[in-house]
């Protein structure tokens, strides 16, 4: 079985992509992935070998193990590692059936559309034969030109219906012990007109030990005519369905030459029937979705299909017949090197990414596959060139990532899960819309400052502001901001949320009950509370900053009051706005302070304070 390596179906970047994702979820792992030699074709991370010893799954492909997939580091006896690398695995393992698929299909159409065109050729040409004794001798040459065979001859009934060896090839003596051999299958042969394979037993084969044969009957739609045979040596393989099948036709294509030109007629038919054949797998073969290209050994194009042409905005009638290098700007010159070394190494290159500038398009990320075209010989005939378009994948994979660093540390996982399903649902260049804010603020915490050690402060002022963060979080809040001891935060942005009110109030509630919590375990002299405001209106929410550093945040008057709100409150009070509260009224009890001059507005403002919620 031929040996599969990774590097020749997954290109390292993708692979290393993968492994840093996962690293994100693992911190203290090393994740590796080798081939099946033990080669290392990707690695991230910097974990350290434990006693427990590595996690590792192996990569299979039809059962057979191509790689395999390493996860060692103190973070892999977390319950979450085996998890992540089953995930992987499952990735991977997808990955490498599409990549075959791909190349299978590509090949498998490359070789049929190859024979098909031959086929076609060679129909054309003995058609164009109409001298009798020429045909048998054409005949033979081009079936095994398209056909391997070790001795071949060609048998036309005469006029008493005797059949009579008009061509020949492999040798005299050779074709003399081939058709004592196989004349007595020929008699069931002309009466049912089939084309047979046949195996010989040594001692029928006479002293060449011919042991597979192939025979077609020269047939027009009235008789038949006479036979063409193949035969192949023991130690050859024997011949297949498909060969039976081109020999058939080539077989047709002879009768029809030899038949007079009164039937010219039945030759014209069956060389339309090919051309009916031909098109149908120029059209199989212009739907592939991949480009496909073929050159000659003179690096001349012969094939280029729609994909193609679309991928890089060529013209095929353009294209054809002209050296790749020009013929392919943008390409061409990008593969060159590729190019020569499959001719000189005789294999593919598989999974080769590159980035290029193409006319009308701009810039682009391809990934091209190289295979040397081989005939029915084994002969080298030219290069097939099979081109991915990448850019949109690699577009959204950037979008991805931009979601993610953008988003990670503002909001709840699960929310950065849905954004990451549809990327082009965030639009981070900034976007008026409505929003509901809030604000929150350690009361007191200026004067607790002055009398606490640094060390300690911070780790009450983070204890308090963690439980704020995780009451944010828990209503899939986007945590804006920590503004020294107070705190801001978003609903309703950058995912809608029709209940984007009510979800800051229940995550200003849950705050100030888990402050209350939080006491009971505190003295008092470390017990701060906090001061909390609501507002709901129009903001401006996107990116802001400069491209070194940029926050996703709000901006606007109803940001501006929130934060007034908060500065208003008392400790343990949250206050709300009359927008706000008209969202949420059936569900919350609240009582009205009165209106309240607020910093930045001309007129004064009714204020609100929550009390909790209704009872269901």
């Amino acid at each position: 079985m031929e040996t599969i390596e990774l590097r020749r179906l997954l290109s390292r970047r993708m692979v290393t992509d993968l492994l840093e994702q996962a690293l994100e979820l693992l911190p203290g792992v090393r994740l590796s992935v080798q081939e099946s030699g033990g080669q290392l074709l990707a690695a991230v991370g910097e974990g350290a070998p434990t006693a427990a010893g590595p996690l590792t799954c192996p990569l299979l492909l039809s059962g057979e193990p191509v790689g395999l997939l390493v996860a060692e580091g103190s973070g892999v006896q977390e319950a979450a590692a085996a998890t992540v690398l089953a995930l992987l695995q499952q990735v991977f393992t997808r990955l490498l059936e599409r990549a075959i698929e791909n190349r299978s299909l590509a090949q498998e159409t490359l070789e049929r559309y190859r024979e098909i065109n031959l086929l076609y050729n060679i129909g054309e040409t003995i058609s164009a034969t109409l001298d009798p004794e020429a045909v048998p001798h054409l005949v033979l040459a081009e079936a095994s030109r398209i056909i391997y065979t070790d001795v071949g001859i060609v048998l036309l009934l005469d006029e008493a219906g005797v059949l009579v060896k008009q061509a020949g090839i492999g040798g005299t003596e050779l074709e003399v012990a081939f058709e004592l051999a196989v004349r007595p299958s020929l008699a069931e042969a002309l009466l049912d007109g089939r084309p047979k394979i046949l195996t010989l037993e040594p001692e029928d084969s006479g002293v060449a030990a011919v042991q597979s044969v192939l025979f077609a009957p020269l047939k027009t739609r009235e008789r038949v005519l006479g036979f063409v045979l193949l035969g192949r040596l023991a130690e050859r393989s024997i011949f297949t369905a498909g060969e039976e099948k081109l020999l058939m036709a080539l077989a047709g294509q002879a009768a029809v030459a030899v038949e007079n030109a009164r039937l010219f007629a039945d030759v014209k038919r069956q060389r339309d029937a090919i051309a009916e054949m031909k098109n149908y797998m120029d059209n199989i073969f212009a739907s592939i979705a991949s480009g496909v290209i073929t050159t000659d050994v003179q690096d001349l194009v012969t094939i280029l299909n729609r994909a193609a042409e679309r991928i890089l905005r060529v013209n095929a009638n353009e294209t054809m017949g002209k050296p790749y290098l020009r013929a392919l700007p943008g390409l061409g010159p990008r593969i060159a090197a590729l190019v020569d070394t499959v001719k000189e190494q005789d294999q593919s290159v598989v999974g080769y990414e590159l980035e290029s500038e193409l006319p009308d398009r701009g810039p682009v990320v391809l990934q091209v596959h190289l295979s040397p075209l081989k005939d029915n010989h084994e002969q080298t005939t030219g290069i097939a060139i099979v081109v991915d378009d990448l850019t949109e994948q690699r577009h959204l994979e950037e979008q991805v990532r931009q979601v993610r660093g953008t988003f990670e540390r503002y909001v709840a996982p699960r929310v950065v899960e849905q954004l990451l399903s549809d990327p082009d649902r965030v639009r981070l260049g900034g976007v008026r819309q409505e929003v509901t804010i809030l604000f929150a603020d350690v009361r007191g915490f200026t004067t607790f400052s002055e009398k606490a050690d640094p060390e300690f402060l911070v780790g009450v002022l983070n204890r308090h502001l963690t439980l704020a963060a995780e009451a944010i979080l828990a209503e899939d809040g986007t945590l804006d901001k920590f503004i020294g001891d107070a705190v801001m935060a978003i609903f309703n942005a950058p995912l809608a949320q029709p209940d984007h009110a009510l979800r800051a109030v229940r995550a200003a509630l849950t705050m100030q009950r888990r402050v209350a919590e939080l006491h009971g375990n505190l003295p008092v002299t470390e017990r701060l509370s906090f001061g909390a405001g609501i507002v709901t209106g129009l903001a401006v929410v996107g990116n802001v900053g400069s491209p070194v550093l940029q926050n996703y945040t709000a901006i606007g008057d109803s940001v501006n009051l929130a934060s007034r709100l908060q500065t208003y409150a008392q400790p343990g009070q949250i206050l709300m706005s009359t927008t706000a509260y008209a969202q949420v009224c059936e569900h919350v009890v609240a009582r009205e302070l009165g209106y309240v001059q607020l910093k930045g507005h001309s007129e004064p403002d009714l204020v609100l304070e929550l009390l909790g919620l209704r009872e269901s």
